[in-house]
């Protein structure tokens, strides 16, 4: 695949996760991993080029990558997705502020300005990288954002097989509570399914198992994800804004910050 991958990093520990996994990712197709660390135009006495070289080789594990250092004096959230368009990167890797507590992800602000400023599929790392993408959870709500993020997926991650998750319930589930109303809604969500699947690449579909789930999309996801042992669930955005208009609905945000697996979003903006 080749290109490169932009990944950036304040030197704690808990960026550590991300560089890995976007070392992993950059052995995987042959790219080029583009290391940033944003100075903060504030500081007057910023540090030496030898020292930040320094700082960002400690970073490193061992082994001969491929890895270019980059060093703007900007908010860190605006020179990721600019570095990226710069260098026409096929990634952006982001960490989270603390593995700990799903509350501590730089939702609303870091991840979330980059994911609103860039055309770039966002991964969002949370966990250590033991081991390649080789299951996938896509969330889909049959809309050409939720089929391009399983299509860009597939193209990254070859080789991965994909569970392609959609939930739905009966409206007005309080006036229908009769089971014939609920099967005749399963019956036809099914038939969209099948329509959605019949426009995605006959190759990338050979892939996909089809889980249609009765609930929200939240208790779904993390259903199928607990089963399943996904290691990366991946979302579609429309791109426009915050990811409050994520294609999955209201959820994208909740779920980003409450479910424990690593997060590809795919914007719909070209």
């Amino acid at each position: 695949m080749g290109g490169k991958i932009v990944v950036g990093t304040d030197f704690r520990a808990e960026a550590d996760r991300s560089i890995d996994r976007a070392l992993k990712l950059a052995e995987e197709w042959n790219a080029e991993v583009v290391l940033v660390h944003a100075l903060d135009p504030a500081d007057v006495d910023p540090p030496s080029k030898g020292e930040l070289d320094r700082r960002m080789r400690a970073v490193l594990p061992d082994g001969d990558f491929k890895v270019s250092f980059r060093y703007p004096v900007e908010r860190v959230d605006c020179a990721i997705a600019s570095i990226a368009k710069e260098e026409d990167a096929h990634l952006i890797v982001l960490g989270v502020a603390r593995f700990n507590s799903m509350k501590d992800f730089m939702l609303g602000t870091a991840v979330d300005y980059v994911i609103r400023h860039s055309t770039v599929p966002v991964l969002v790392v949370k966990n250590r990288p033991t081991r390649p993408y080789d299951g996938i959870a896509c969330a889909t709500d049959f809309y050409p954002p939720s089929r391009k993020a399983l299509e860009k997926a597939a193209e990254l991650f070859p080789k991965a097989d994909f569970q392609l998750i959609h939930a739905y319930h009966v409206p007005f589930e309080g006036w229908q509570k009769a089971e014939y109303v609920r099967k005749e809604v399963e019956k036809a969500e099914r038939k969209v399914f099948d329509e959605f699947l019949q426009e995605i690449d006959p190759e990338t579909r050979k892939r996909v198992t089809t889980h249609l789930v009765y609930g929200s999309p939240g208790s779904a996801l993390r259903k199928d994800i607990r089963e399943s042992e996904a290691e990366l669930l991946v979302l579609g955005t429309h791109g426009e804004s915050a990811l409050r208009h994520a294609t999955i609905g209201s959820t994208a945000n909740e779920l980003l910050r409450s479910l424990p697996v690593d997060t590809l979003v795919v914007t719909n903006r070209e």
